[in-house]
């Protein structure tokens, strides 16, 4: 199984020259060229696909008829990709980031009130208003979302929501893989308090047990488990929550983004593992000077059948000649990871914890003596 993972693409009316005349050529000829040799089943971004909301890509003459900014992102950018490479919609994945919300659906004085009553006891009952609607607590990634759920409303074995989806991925073997897509950034913005301890970033931690439930609701057999955040686990308010639940629900690999830098890090303990990945920035800033923040992105490698990540290809864009090469200074020495620092043979993923047959349908009286 092969994914493309992308992050941080910020496209912007700053970025779209390059973009147009010379990134996406590049991307497009080179994403063709491994998709010639190893077919690319999923192409995911973790985040911020647009910058500041997107409201510069709606104010250029080539645009001005576009109502939402992820149309025009799927127009430019998904759609050209998806030609070259013959890929559908349920080959694209997406989640979104700071950057994605759009701060004109904010209203300060309500911000500063959110701020004040957020906290690891209330989340939940948050999430659970913006499951049915939006509200001044999550209309900031309304665009975003009706996006995502447009885009995907054919895509088979998909369940969106206003919080977390899912989806489940059959590969040509047949093997099921069940993706998380959290939304960690529909609490962002720029509005800070003087009381820092107030400024924490909550996302609702019960979005990771409400989205394996509905994995498990599908009643496909799943062979791997990855999450898609845009923030890095440290980023998170409710780091226990989540890394509890990466070590204890059969998570293979979380991908994200946001630092705009390369990462890995394994999460672990005497039961088991996790490996998490961060990502180029895509794009952002494509002449950007400072090496470890100039575009590039990851192709991930997955042997569903040997279980485990077999290597990552690191690829980085130079813009004084338009390509993307190997990224040597990420991941020598030539480009491609394969846990060499260990075995050299990638990324085992631990084996899964056996299941219980529960059912949460069942009663009491189901289980008494005869």
């Amino acid at each position: 199984m092969r994914i493309v993972h992308l992050s941080d693409i910020h496209l912007s009316k700053n970025n779209y020259d390059e973009f147009h005349d010379n990134y996406r050529e590049a991307l497009i000829n080179d994403l063709a060229e491994f998709h010639s040799t190893n077919k690319i089943d999923l192409i995911v971004i973790t985040g911020d696909l647009v910058d500041k909301g997107g409201h510069s890509l709606l104010k250029m003459d080539e645009f001005k008829l576009f109502n939402s900014p992820y149309t025009v992102f799927e127009e430019v950018f998904i759609k050209p990709i998806s030609s070259i490479l013959g890929l559908q919609n349920e080959n694209f994945l997406f989640i979104p980031g700071n950057h994605d919300i759009d701060e004109n659906g904010i209203l300060w004085v309500d911000e500063k009130s959110m701020k004040q009553k957020i906290n690891k006891d209330t989340i939940k009952q948050q999430l659970e208003l913006n499951k049915l609607d939006f509200n001044f607590s999550n209309e900031r990634i309304k665009l975003f979302k009706e996006f995502e759920e447009t885009f995907h409303k054919d895509t088979i074995n998909y369940e969106y929501s206003n919080n977390e989806s899912v989806y489940i991925y059959k590969d040509d073997s047949d093997k099921n893989v069940g993706f998380i897509l959290i939304n960690d950034s529909w609490r962002c913005s720029t509005c800070k308090l003087d009381d820092g301890n107030l400024n924490n970033h909550f996302f609702g931690s019960k979005q990771l047990y409400w989205a394996i439930q509905k994995l498990q609701n599908q009643d496909l057999n799943l062979d791997r488990i990855i999450c898609l955040f845009h923030h890095s686990v440290d980023d998170f308010t409710e780091k226990n929550e989540v890394v509890k639940f990466l070590m204890n629900k059969d998570v293979d690999l979380f991908l994200f983004g946001h630092h705009h830098s390369i990462k890995s890090e394994k999460i672990f303990n005497p039961a088991g593992s996790c490996f998490g990945f961060r990502g180029r920035a895509a794009l952002n800033k494509p002449d950007e000077q400072i090496d470890k923040f100039q575009p590039g992105y990851q192709i991930i490698d997955i042997d569903l059948f040997s279980n485990r990540i077999s290597q990552i290809h690191h690829r980085k864009y130079v813009f004084d000649n338009p390509q993307f090469v190997y990224d040597t200074q990420s991941a020598p020495p030539n480009g491609i990871d394969n846990n060499s620092s260990y075995s050299g043979n990638g990324y085992e993923f631990p084996y899964k914890k056996s299941k219980s047959n529960y059912n949460e349908n069942l009663k009491v009286e189901d289980f008494k003596r005869n």
